[in-house]
């Protein structure tokens, strides 16, 4: 005759094993999946690369790339390597797993601010969020397969929002205004007055401030005044040193930054080197307004003779 109670307790016993033994498998193979996911948001780092390739198998694949080929481990390492330097803020957030058998699928979130174009797309700044689903085959320990698909049209499309588009355009006026403004200050330091001409705008206004008896002392209004002033510059005083050391350029604006120093011609004494500040804007690829910032209690005191 059958014990009953040793029976029942037998299959309880063995469901039991078979329970722990699932869960032990479900526990491992996620605690796996994760460092997939660890090396996602620090493509950077050595350790998080080695931690990936041991739980990849030799001949995994990544299935569903958005190039429409597969990858190998090798070329997916080199991949993220790429984006690590892309979007150093790159960070895959796992928000949900979901185990069956030698199965896990994972809900993540993908999250960065590329400091150049993403896939064509150069966002200026701006960041993307977007949803990703991955489906990890496993064997043992080891990931042998991945599917995966990433929300990247929704990347793009976050990073074209129109103040996205805004700071691109006035980054694409800012170099073409860094370019008018540099032109102009070779001209000028070449004496080329037929090019100075062309890139003045008929209304252009040079505004330095200083000592009203110094025969350059602005402001000067329009072309003609202009090479009026030019005219005293160059008969007043023989630069010596001119390095430009910082420009920055934004929209139709350009601040240049340097150091400079001069002889002045009623004098014959030299300044001591001094810092100068300019902001110049351009209309129309043309210079509108030319303000100048420099030591003028030293030139003043330059121009008058020092004691």
């Amino acid at each position: 005759m059958i014990n009953l109670l040793k029976f029942g307790a037998g299959i309880l016993m063995a469901t039991t094993v078979v329970s722990c033994s699932a869960e032990s498998t479900k526990s491992n193979n996620e605690a796996q999946v994760q460092k997939f996911y660890d090396f996602l948001s620090n493509p950077g780092s050595n350790s998080h690369a080695k931690a990936f390739s041991a739980v990849i198998a030799n001949k995994w694949e990544s299935i569903g790339n958005y190039s429409g080929k597969n990858k190998n481990r090798d070329a997916f390492i080199g991949q993220m390597g790429g984006f690590s330097k892309l979007i150093p803020d790159l960070n895959w957030e796992v928000q949900s797993m979901h185990h069956d058998n030698d199965t896990v699928i994972v809900r993540s979130r993908a999250t960065g601010t590329p400091n150049g174009p993403l896939f064509g797309v150069d966002g200026a700044g701006q960041g993307f969020d977007i949803l990703t689903i991955d489906i990890h085959q496993m064997d043992g320990e080891k990931i042998v397969s991945t599917y995966h698909v990433e929300d990247w049209a929704g990347a793009l499309q976050q990073l074209t929002t129109p103040e996205a588009a805004k700071a691109k355009a006035a980054q694409a006026e800012g170099e073409k205004t860094l370019a008018t403004v540099m032109a102009f200050m070779g001209a000028m330091g070449k004496g080329d007055m037929d090019t100075m001409d062309k890139l003045m705008a008929d209304d252009m206004v040079w505004h330095n401030e200083g000592d009203k008896r110094i025969p350059w002392i602005g402001p000067w209004k329009g072309k003609e005044e202009m090479f009026n002033f030019l005219g005293k510059f160059s008969a007043g005083a023989k630069t010596t040193l001119w390095e430009n050391e910082d420009v920055i350029a934004s929209g139709d604006t350009v601040g240049v930054f340097g150091r400079m120093k001069f002889v002045t011609t009623a004098s014959g004494q030299e300044t001591d080197e001094f810092t100068f500040a300019l902001r110049a804007k351009v209309r129309d690829g043309k210079v509108v307004l030319w303000n100048w910032f420099e030591n003028s209690y030293d030139v003043s005191q330059t121009f008058h003779g020092k004691e």
